[in-house]
């Protein structure tokens, strides 16, 4: 097998064009990334990471890796080598893992230059290292374990056929099918299970720093069935052919693990902020969840500001966290004003349910423009629906500021909107009058923000003096009382029934 291994890489350097695909997908590569205008171009994002590169690079390889692999098998049978080879004390599986593993280390190799741009990222970063070098890591997992699918495929591909250009575009077909095939049959179908079929899935996954072995046995298992079909393929007209039910047997038990990988599984967060490690509280809350969640997120459009492209990408990314954790919460990304004919009505709509738009500064070519979006999301379940606000406003901050602060924020925000549908208020506070405590309208936020949780109602004591126990029972209703900075003092009855209850179990909140 090391001697397979050695005649691939050895074979694929002695012409210039191994050199020359691997020279050409580097130079496409750093155009868009670091030339050309663009949603690739890593200067115009503005922030110190290489989410762009991470999902430009499937792109790549999937003309790439083709490219590598037609020649594998297609030009040892056209060349009538093949037969020779099968002749010798080796096994067929060795043979094509040979080829396989010769394959991974050129795609590798290939790799290797890309680590630049690691480098160039983390100096431009401001403070310089502020690139997330664990979230990086994982990526760079995702595309070796998505190369070596890819390498299965494209080595099938060229067991088929002996004209290297037919197997080459047989690897680019089904190596597209399988990475976004699936994903496609599964919104056409509206049943999940298929996406989880589709390498994309559970690239993006890994893509995000985050290593899940169902994903890496994904890949494992795609592409050892590959493996298999070639070595079944190549042993065909041979006397030691695989056996067809051998060859099933196979496949149906690489399947079964597949599926009981789904059971067992290990998940670790690689990113520095640990952003993709819900809270015992958020799975709490998701888990909850009997019946669809629907999520319309408003936050889509043209012509976004890098920073709020971002907080796009980590909105999607959050929310694929849960509906990974509870099937049943769906969501999907709205352009309210993508039409000008209900512009002006969607936008009055909108505010009308009280999701405030934003107005942005838009500076590109030199010129700066204004764009209305709209950092909000809307959670419908059972007929019942919140918003949820996706940027937490602070003033006097940057927007790089701002949407860094929301990033850091949007679990809370989504966990929190879920709740309030999930768990509908039962609970009551009562905001204590009547002692000097502040007027209405200097605790209206805090109000107006606790009444969408809990039933707020004021409460005096004035009848204490008549009837205490009275009013001790009615306080006792409450879950909670509320004293916003008294200034007159509590006479003596009135400390005993804030004091009974108290006593009982009653919470307070003094300010």
């Amino acid at each position: 097998m090391i001697a397979i291994l050695k005649k691939e890489i050895s074979a694929f350097f002695s012409s210039p064009i191994g050199y020359l695909v691997i020279g050409l997908v580097l130079v496409v590569n750093g155009l868009l990334l670091w030339v050309f205008k663009g949603d690739y171009n890593i200067l115009d994002n503005g922030f110190a990471d290489l989410s762009a590169f991470f999902s430009l690079m499937p792109w790549m390889l999937l003309f790439l890796v083709p490219a590598i692999t037609m020649r594998s098998f297609s030009e040892e049978r056209k060349q009538g080598t093949l037969e020779l080879l099968l002749t010798k004390p080796i096994s067929h599986v060795n043979l094509v893992f040979g080829k396989y593993l010769g394959t991974m280390i050129l795609i590798i190799l290939a790799l290797i230059p890309t680590l630049l741009y690691v480098y160039s990222v983390n100096q431009l970063g401001n403070p310089v290292g502020n690139l997330d070098m664990g979230s990086t890591i994982g990526s760079f997992i995702g595309l070796i374990f998505l190369s070596s699918a890819y390498s299965a495929i494209g080595i099938f591909s060229s067991s088929l056929f002996d004209n290297q250009i037919v197997a080459f575009l047989i690897a680019v077909v089904l190596c597209l099918l399988f990475f976004i095939g699936f994903e496609g049959l599964a919104d056409l179908v509206a049943v999940s299970f298929f996406e989880d079929l589709g390498m994309n899935a559970h690239y993006k996954s890994i893509s995000r720093g985050v290593v899940d072995s169902r994903d890496l046995i994904y890949f494992v298992i795609l592409s050892l069935i590959f493996i298999i079909l070639t070595a079944w393929r190549i042993s065909m007209n041979k006397d030691n052919r695989m056996s067809l039910p051998k060859l099933t047997i196979s496949i149906v038990g690489l399947v079964a693990i597949f599926i009981l990988s789904g059971f067992l599984f290990k998940r670790i967060d690689l990113t520095a902020d640990k952003r993709y490690t819900m809270s015992d509280v958020t799975k709490e809350i998701i888990g909850t969840a009997s019946a669809p969640i629907i999520v319309d997120v408003f936050l889509e459009g043209e012509g976004f500001p890098s920073e709020f492209k971002r907080l796009r990408r980590e909105t999607r990314q959050i929310l694929e966290e849960f509906n990974g954790l509870n099937p049943q919460i769906k969501y999907g990304f709205i352009n309210p004003i993508a039409d000008d004919a209900t512009r002006e009505r969607n936008i009055e709509q909108l505010t009308q349910r009280g999701l405030t738009p934003m107005q942005l500064s838009v500076q590109e070519s030199g010129k700066t423009s204004q764009e209305v979006i709209f950092p909000w999301a809307l959670a419908s379940y059972e007929g019942v629906t919140v918003k949820i606000p996706l940027v937490k406003n602070k003033i006097g901050v940057s927007q790089q500021e701002l949407v860094t602060n929301s990033v850091q924020n949007l679990e809370y925000a989504f966990a929190d909107g879920l709740y309030k549908l999930l768990y509908p208020k039962r609970r009551k506070i009562a905001v204590l009058k009547g002692n000097g405590q502040l007027e209405n309208r200097y605790i209206a936020d805090l109000i107006k923000t606790l009444r969408d949780s809990y039933f707020i109602a004021p409460f005096t004591l004035d009848s204490v003096v008549s009837n205490s126990q009275g009013s001790l029972n009615d306080l006792r209703g409450f879950d909670m009382i509320i004293s916003a900075k008294p200034t007159e003092a509590f006479s003596e009855e009135e400390k005993l029934v804030l004091d009974q209850y108290t006593m009982s179990g009653g919470k307070s909140l003094w300010l």
